[in-house]
């Protein structure tokens, strides 16, 4: 079925990719961002709260440069 409505478009048939490869390759991009700007937000506010930068490195895995740039 795939072939039959894209078949005839270029992009599609030159592509290795299934429309499910597609999808989920984007989902989880989008989930990546997310989870990145969550863990951002943590840390701004553990900084904001006066945790130390050790202690925020342990709970966020972020990088002392990372923290300092928040």
């Amino acid at each position: 079925m795939h072939s039959r409505l894209y078949g005839r478009y270029k992009e599609f048939r030159e592509s290795k990719m299934t429309l499910k490869q597609m999808y989920n390759k984007s989902v989880l991009k989008k989930l990546d961002d997310a989870e990145a700007k969550g863990i951002g937000q943590v840390a701004k506010a553990m900084k904001a709260a006066g945790e130390t930068v050790s202690k925020i490195m342990d709970y966020t895995g972020l990088s002392r440069r990372k923290i300092a740039s928040l």
